[in-house]
């Protein structure tokens, strides 16, 4: 009898090393196994075997990744060989092609001009035909392609956002879609009236900002969300499990006087409802903020929300001349997956491919997090 208690003395005694050894060994991950480690990436000109063996071994799970090289036979069969999920990047409201064959397209600025600065123009967000095709479109490359999921780019309304500085206010943000056909769905949709006498473009914007400035505002959400509603029935019609993800401006709800609505269009609370992933483009270095401040856009989108948000960041400096240092691309990655983070998503894979320093960075970051 003794013998056998000495004997199960020792029994718990391995075992409670064994689970002391075990939970030194497996420490608690601050990375959910859910967790997006993603690269936007356009093309590339490489071994495609190599890429999926460098993304392995830095931990990258996701590529968002343009329609021309998920057609890539070779580049499918790898994301399935390699587990890497894949979502094609989608551009809605920006289309220059669209715009060169049909310049009656163009959404209208307050002062009447077409929208449109540096590279960046686009398409009025009312004209049906053209959400019609747009659709056509997506649910054509669901069939053809199989991806995993869709992450809708530029679906808002016009700024060049790129270089929209903290010292920038409301009143001197572009103000659109005016053009007659958003003027006439706003006054059909709110029942509005714009005064008959207004003659110019210019003087029924004005009208409009200054006695209906709130319904406007309102108008404009609701036809962004409209358009990614019936995006997301489409392509749920040709894949009922695709994930759906949304580019967001990287404003906080009160940034320059609540301009991701007023401006943009994008009211993250009503946007969340219909798609799996929201994803600010958090370029802190181009918007000439802190890396601190990517934590706080992502917990700002999160108290709208309570979704999955997932922050793009950059990898590299753009439009300004000064150094992304991989000192401050450490912190920027540090930031983006602070929680409530659901992971990161870094622009782009052929910044980072130049900067073995940063892919160290990279890599020591996210494996520091297992």
């Amino acid at each position: 009898m003794k013998n056998k208690q000495i004997m199960f003395a020792k029994i718990l005694l391995v075992s409670f090393f064994a689970l002391l050894n075990c939970s030194k060994q497996q420490p608690a991950s601050n990375l959910k196994p859910e967790h997006i480690i993603g690269v936007k990436i356009y093309n590339h000109a490489g071994s495609l075997p190599a890429l999926f063996e460098e993304w392995q071994s830095l931990g990258i799970n996701t590529a968002f990744v343009s329609a021309s090289l998920d057609s890539n036979i070779e580049f499918r069969k790898l994301t399935d060989q390699f587990n890497i999920k894949t979502f094609i990047i989608l551009p809605i409201f920006f289309n220059p092609e669209a715009l060169q064959k049909n310049p009656d397209l163009y959404a209208i600025t307050a002062g009447g001009e077409k929208a449109s600065e540096d590279w960046v123009n686009f398409v009025c967000p009312t004209r049906t035909d053209y959400q019609k095709q747009r659709i056509e479109y997506i649910q054509n490359l669901i069939l053809q392609l199989n991806p995993d999921g869709i992450s809708l780019d530029f679906i808002r309304y016009f700024v060049f956002w790129e270089k929209i500085y903290p010292d920038r206010t409301l009143n001197s943000l572009p103000n659109t879609c005016f053009d007659a056909s958003c003027l006439e769905k706003f006054q059909a949709d709110t029942k509005i009236v714009i005064p008959i006498n207004l003659a110019t473009t210019t003087d029924k914007a004005a009208w409009i900002l200054k006695n209906c400035f709130q319904q406007w505002t309102e108008w404009k959400c609701k036809t962004i969300t409209s358009m990614v509603i019936d995006i997301t029935v489409a392509a749920r019609k040709i894949k009922p499990d695709i994930l759906i993800n949304i580019h967001l401006v990287p404003w906080r709800e009160h940034d320059f006087d609540g301009a991701i609505k007023a401006i943009a269009g994008q009211d993250f609370k009503e946007l969340a409802k219909y798609v799996d992933f929201l994803s600010p483009m958090c370029y802190h270095h181009m918007l000439k903020r802190d890396p601190t401040w990517i934590s706080s856009v992502v917990a700002d989108a999160y108290r709208q929300t309570t979704g999955k948000i997932i922050p793009s960041i950059q990898v590299n400096q753009a439009y300004l001349t000064e150094e992304l240092s991989a000192d401050v691309f450490r912190q920027a990655l540090i930031e983006a997956l602070k929680s409530p983070s659901a992971g990161v998503v870094l622009w782009s894979w052929e910044q980072l491919d130049k900067q073995p320093q940063k892919k160290r960075v990279f890599k020591d970051v996210v494996q520091s997090r297992k």
